[in-house]
Formats: structure tokens, sequence, C-alpha cells
């Protein structure tokens, strides 16, 4: 046969193939909407087969290649109701569309097949939807909840050593922070170095950094929404131990005995710094035997029972502690001394009701336990600030006495609070209507006694960026918060959503009722683009559990709470997303932010005093300065006064790269934020202390294998602000002439520098007044972090093992600078640097 024939007889076979294959198989395609608007995430499903897909931004889905036969696909999102429908493949291209409605989920645990995506409906700006894996794995983030959060856009970190976050121009304090429906005052553990969310605990975590709904109230800036998970339905019982080198966390869970319906989970975490660095300090002779390591232990339950008939019901409950029992060891090498005993606690109970006696209306009722308290004491003696510590690295502590400077704080707190609420979720058409109203009982108890050396009680009058010398405290306060909230968002076109809202406060602590109007939008400008808007009125009212976050001490005693007024922010963000693919996101937000009546120490009348050189004279001696006079000035008290506002306003750009399908191996997001924050005393513009020009951020997830992961996260942020002294001056302390035991005379103050010398002055670091604050910038903050993941699988269990590298090449952030004075009367300088380079490993196992 010629090798023409042969070709023609191939053709004819191929043919006559592709015809058989093409009259067996079909495909399916169509869009999913809800009330016309597309809907993203759907997961699509030919039942008792390895079919399936999810639909893309515009809604759409295809399935090839589909065997001719008889089926029942599945449509499934969280918050929708699933739809089934029978269908008949045949050969060709078929169409079905299907049309979603929002649902009220009270039956078994969902499980969510790749990410959610935010739906153009919903007129929420600034939401940052967090998956609580990537809280496990990111780099540098010691598996924490907020330390996560601190590289999206918007969010920033103090410093290294604390999980606290600061959003948006604003303070840790004027943040909400809700789990489980309930609001936690203190959420750190370690005294601020992780949070209290477990990661392998959480479901979900949900950050608005402005503009939030009127169902959130009581604070001027951001709202982060945690829920912990329930356990699962399906199994009586698996668990999970994550260890580190320095703490572990375990989780157990399954599903209710007694063939009761609902589930369990319990968890644990504790540090063991106490137990594995704590025996080599004391060894060294650092600290004495009978001290212990800061340290942390909390046991975390959440209890879900039924469905019964569309009732639900949900305990949660938490117990924590912290503390601290550490006193400076004979060995140390340098002059200061410490004693420190601290217990702090944090314990949470909650039971929830929920009831749906349609798939239209939801009702929550919620009653709270929360209490935060806490007992310490400090005796320190330290050396003067303004003294070079290099040239004491080696001195006898017992030879120092008149270069060491005096501190005694013994002081207790105690938070606690009862809450009520009833929440209401009403769906009728497109419209999903929420209100709710509710009570907090609060108890708050504050004691602080201060013991300042006359020396200290100076360095700090003259440091214009100390707080008031503090004074002793002791305050009782019980008052009530109440609090009624509307809010409805429903559909004006196809294309625009609106959601009004309104919220009503009462404080009982101000004897002041605040309203609240907010409103929001949506508008899909095509099936992947998405405007939002918002402007709203938000307030804060004062109160000791708020003050922890900004580590100032206020006197809210009822004499100086009747004139207070609540704190004001107004709100405006314009926000812009696009689905650049099916797995590229693309955002940008502008934002401004202004602040009113915020709360600050009163600044009253009083006196400075003024020397001035003699001439011919050498420095170093008192007679060489004039006898110091008294001269109008100010004095910081800890009185609260409504005497600063401010503004915050920027630009954030956001680019991430979701694996949706599941088929990607890289994931992350870049981000960048411009910046602007300050605030006005007393006619005065300052810097906000957290005010941070630009901002940088890129994560990145890349799956070398099934096996094995990399993660890299870099960060960048151009300098905080700080003062810069001015100079030197001479320390001017009081003098008791009368020996009344109120000191009363001006006097430059010396120290005997060795035995039969002449006493020289003391000299102080000048900071100049109150407007000098915040007169320069710290260098570029920047830090690479690394984590390598590898999972396996041994003894028929699930493992993974990790090596997590922080601030890879080492760079010397910088935290702070320590100014001193050397013997030539010039300024020197100390860095103070955050993390070094720092790796860690540890493991993961489920069983």
């Amino acid at each position: 046969m010629t090798s023409g024939c042969l070709k023609i007889l191939f053709f004819l076979l191929l043919l006559t193939g592709y015809g058989e294959v093409t009259a067996q198989f079909g495909s399916l395609k169509g869009r999913v909407t809800e009330n016309g608007s597309a809907l993203p995430g759907v997961t699509i499903v030919l039942q008792k087969t390895d079919f399936g897909t999810q639909s893309a931004s515009n809604g759409s889905y295809e399935i090839g290649s589909i065997p001719e036969g008889s089926y029942t696909i599945r449509f499934s999102a969280v918050g929708y109701e699933t739809v089934l429908r029978d269908i008949e493949i045949k050969s060709g291209s078929q169409r079905l569309d299907i049309e979603m409605k929002p649902v009220v989920i009270l039956t078994d645990e969902v499980q969510v097949l790749g990410e959610r995506k935010q739906s153009q409906q919903d007129p929420r700006v600034s939401l940052i939807d967090l998956r609580p894996e990537k809280a496990r794995i990111q780099p540098g983030a010691v598996q924490d909840v907020l330390r996560t959060l601190q590289s999206l856009p918007g969010v920033l970190a103090p410093n290294d050593f604390t999980s606290q976050l600061i959003i948006r121009g604003s303070g840790p304090d004027q943040n909400l922070i809700i789990m489980d429906d309930v609001e936690v005052f203190n959420p750190y553990r370690l005294y601020g170095v992780i949070s209290m969310f477990n990661p392998e605990a959480v479901s979900e975590v949900n950050l608005i950094t402005g503009g939030f709904p009127a169902k959130y109230g009581d604070r001027l800036s951001a709202v982060l929404d945690v829920t912990n998970r329930e356990g699962p339905r399906n199994t009586g019982f698996q668990g999970n131990i994550n260890a580190s080198i320095v703490d572990a966390n375990l989780v157990l869970e399954g599903k209710n005995p007694f063939n009761l319906p609902g589930s369990w989970i319990v968890n644990s975490r504790r540090t063991y710094y106490d137990l594995i660095i704590e025996p080599f300090v004391k060894k060294a002779g650092l600290v004495e035997e009978n001290a212990s390591f800061p340290n942390f232990y909390d046991f975390q339950a959440k209890l879900a029972i039924g469905p019964f008939g569309g009732h639900r019901f949900l305990l949660n409950g938490i117990i924590s502690r912290d503390g601290v029992n550490l006193v400076s060891g004979r060995n140390r090498k340098t002059p200061d001394s410490l004693s420190v005993q601290d217990l702090s606690r944090n314990d949470l109970a909650s039971f929830a009701w929920h009831y749906s006696p349609s798939k239209k209306l939801l009702s929550k009722f919620i009653i709270s336990w929360y209490k935060n308290s806490g007992d310490s004491q400090l005796e320190a003696a330290f050396l003067d600030p303004s003294l070079n510590r290099d040239k004491f690295k080696d001195s006898a502590s017992d030879s120092l006495s008149s270069y060491l400077l005096g501190l005694g704080v013994t002081s207790s707190f105690f938070f606690r609070k009862y809450s009520y609420d009833e929440k209401l979720t009403f769906f009728w058409g497109s419209s999903q209507l929420e209100a709710g109203v509710g009570l907090d009982q609060m108890r708050t108890t504050v004691n602080f006694s201060f013991n300042l050396s006359p020396e200290l009680r100076a360095f700090i009058s003259s440091n214009p960026n100390s707080r008031a010398i503090p004074t002793d405290i002791k305050d009782i306060k019980d008052y009530y918060r109440y609090r009624a909230y509307l809010q409805n968002n429903f559909r004006i076109s196809e294309n625009l959503h609106l959601e009004p809202g309104l919220r009503l406060d009462y404080y009982q602590i101000l004897q002041k009722p605040y309203l609240a109007p907010r409103l929001s939008l949506s508008y899909a400008l095509n099936d992947i683009t998405t405007l939002r808007a918002v402007w709203g009125v938000f307030y804060q009212s004062p109160g000791y559990e708020k003050l922890r976050d900004q580590n100032r001490l206020l006197d809210f005693s009822p004499a100086y709470t009747r004139s207070l007024k609540a704190e004001r922010a107004l709100h405006y963000v314009l926000s812009l997303e696009r689905w650049l693919s099916e797995e590229w996101r693309a955002k940008v937000e502008g934002y401004f932010k202004s602040f009113n009546n915020l709360i600050v120490p009163e600044v009253v009348e009083g006196k400075t005093f003024f020397t001035e050189p003699v001439p011919g004279k050498d420095p170093r001696f008192s007679d060489a300065w004039t006898r110091p006079i008294y001269l109008g000035g100010d004095s910081v008290t800890q009185i609260p006064v409504n005497n600063s506002k401010g503004e915050a306003y920027g630009f954030e750009f956001f680019l991430e790269k979701r694996n949706i399908a599941g088929s990607s191996q890289i994931s992350g997001w870049l981000s960048y934020a411009l910046a602007f924050a300050n605030r006005h005393e007393d006619e005065e513009t300052i810097p906000f202390r957290y005010d941070q020009r630009h901002t940088v951020n890129v994560v990145l997830s890349y799956e070398v294998s099934k096996t094995f992961n990399i993660g890299v996260r870099w960060q960048f942020g151009s300098g905080f602000p700080f003062s810069v002294p001015l100079g030197i001056k001479p320390r001017i302390i009081l003098v008791d002439t009368n020996l009344d035991g109120k000191p009363d005379s001006p006097e430059i103050a010396t120290r005997q520098a060795s035995a039969g010398a002449k006493p020289q002055v003391i000299y102080d670091v000048n900071y100049g007044i109150n407007a000098d604050r915040y007169n320069a910038r710290k260098p570029d903050y920047h830090r690479l972090d690394v984590r390598f993941t590898w999972f396996t699988e041994f003894w028929s269990l699930d493992w993974s093992f990790y090596l997590d590298i922080i601030n890879v090449y080492n760079r010397h952030n910088v935290v702070g600078y320590s100014y001193y004075i050397n013997d030539d009367l010039s300024l020197g300088r100390r860095v103070n640097s955050m993390f070094p380079i720092i790796p860690t490993f540890g493991f993961s196992v489920k069983f």
C-alpha cells in the first residue's frame, strides 16, 4: 500500500474516531448571579463524579468533556442557599444559568473550597478578609493573627516587639476588637508580643480599616471581628499539635457525644521561655534563683449545640494568665537593678442563642462576661539616662547610688464587663436589614501608687516627651453603655446598592447620648469592577480599659468626666476594586479622617526654671550658673480634657494573587500606602507619633511541590517621627528649705564626682518645649523574613516541619535613641534596635 493511501486511511480513521468521541461527550456552561449581579467563587460540582469548577469573577463557569447521561449539579457558596439541578448532558454545548439567594447558615459546618470574594453588593470599604491559614504560614508573623495583619495596607506595627495595630493614623486604643460577638479590651499575650487569637482555632478574621457599619461602635478607627471555628461534626475525635522552640499549641475537637447535634473544640497554648531560657540565665547569675521569666498560658473552648428546629446554641470560654517574677542577679554587668512581680488575667465566658424561624430571619441573643485584671509591683534603680552607660559597665552597683534614679510602682487594675445583645438580620427581596440593641454593665477599678526619687522627678519635668509626673490614683467606676443600631443594604438599581445606617450610643460615664449616621454604597461598573464609598460619624467614650493601649494614665474621677465629651471622628473613603483575571485582584483606596475632641492630659500654667552661665567659669560646677529663677510655663497633669484634634489621610494600592482554583503555585500580594497623620494641640501642629509616610509590603508564597513551600515577606516603611534634643541644660530640683516636707526652693542639682572633689553639676538632655516634639524622622525600616515548610506523612499522620527566619539580612532597624552627656558636655547617642536575625523552627502534626 502506498504512503498516500496510508495517509488517507489514517485520516478516515481519525474522522471516525472523532465522530465517536463527540457523540459521547458534552459540555456545560453558564453564569451564576445574585439579583442579577455576578457571583464569583461559587463551587459547582456534578455529584458522584470528579467534574467541577468555580464561577469566575464575572460569574461565568464552564465544565467540559462530560460523558453523556443524567446528572445532579450542585451550586454552593458560603452565605447562600445551595442549589441542586437535574440535568441531561448531551453531545455539544449546553447552558445553565443559576440565580442564588442569601441564606442564614444554621446547619453543619460548611467546607469552603478556594477563597471568598467580596460580593459586588457588599458596600463595606477597606475590608480585609484574612484566611487563618495565612497566619499559620506567613513568614515572620510567629503564627499570630495580628502580626499577619501588620503586612496589609493601612496597617502598621509600632515596632517589632508588639502585635498592636496602628491603622490609618490612629492608635491601638481606637480599634474595636471582637471575638465571637464579644468585645475584648486586652487581646495581647506576653505583654503584647503575640495576640489571644489562636490561628489553629479561628475560622474568620475580618478587619475593616475605615468606615465600618453602624452595627459597630465606641471606637474611632477600625474594627477587627474574629470568629472561632466550630469542631467537626463527622468525627468523634481529632487533634493537632504545633510546637516551636518557644511555645506549644494543642487543639482537640470532635462531634458531640450521646448523639447530641453539634461539635466541640478546645485548644491550649503555653510558652516555655521559663523552661528553656531561664535555667541558663540563672546559671549565669544574671537573675536571682527565685525569679521566673515571662510566660503565659491560655485555654479556650467552644461548644456548638444544634440545630433543633432552627435553634442553635454556642458556648465560649477563655482562661488566660501572663506572669513574670524577676529579680536582678548579683553577677549582672549593668548598674541597674530591677525587681518586678506581675500577674495578668484575661477571662471570658459567653452564651449565644441563634434562632432562625425561616430562611429570611435570623435572631442572635448573646450574653457574656469578660474580666481583665492584674497586679504588679515594681522596684527599680537605674542609671541616670543623661549618663553614658558604657562608662559604668563593670562598676559595682553599691558605689553608684548617687548616679541612680529610683522608681517604685505598686498597681492593680480590674475591668469587668457584662454584656447583653440582641441582633436581628432580615432578608427580603434584594434587601438585608440589620438591627440590634445592647448594653454593657461595666466596673473598672484602678489603684496606682508611685514612689519617684527627686532626681527622677526632675528628669521627667525637664523632658517634654515624657508624660505628666505620675501621682497616685485610686478610682472605682460602675457605669453602663447602651447602644442601638439600624442598617439596611438594598438595591437601588441593578448595579447600585446602598446601605444607610444609624447608631445611638448612651455613655453613662459622660451622661450623654450620641447619634452616629453612616452611609455606604457599592456600584458595579461592570462584572469585574466595583466602586465603593462610605461616609460616617464615629464616637468613642473614655474609660480606664482603653488607656492600657495608650501607655498613659489619666484620672477619670467624676469631678473630671462631667465636662468631658466623647471623642469624635469623620470618615470619608473611596475604593475601586477590579479583578484583572480569575485570580488577580487590584484595589485602590483613598481616605480622609478628621478627629475632634480627642482626650489628652490637661496642661495648666506652671513654673519652669531659668538659669544662665556665668562668663569665664567652668560650667561643670554650680557656681558657674546664676541662681535659678521661676518663669511662667506649662505643667502637664493627669486630668483628661478634650483639647486635641487632628486628621489622617492617604492613598493605598493593593495587588493580590489568589490561588482560587488550587492549581497555581504562587500566591501573595503587593501593597503600597502613602499616608499623612497630624495632631493639633494648643495651636501647635505636630505629627502623629506613628506617622509613616511610605509603606510597602511584599508577601509571596510559592509551592515548589505538594510537599514543599517557600514563603517570603519583605516590609519597608519610612521612619516614624522622633524628638532630637536641642542641647543640654543643668538639672534643677526643688529643695525643702523650710523642713516642712514641701520642696519650695529651686537649686541646681550636683553630684559628688569623687572623694574630696568639688561637686559637679548634673545635666539633662534639653528637648525644648512641647512644640519641639517629633522634629525629626528615624531611618527607614525594612526587613526580610523567609519561611520554609515541608509536608510529609509517616505513622499514618500528617506532619509539617518549618524553618522561619526573621530579618534574614540582619537589618538594624531603630526602635529609638538614648541620648546622654559626655564628660566634655557634648551629646552622645546610643541606638536601640529591634529584632536581629532570629531563626526559629517547629513542627505540626494532625491526628
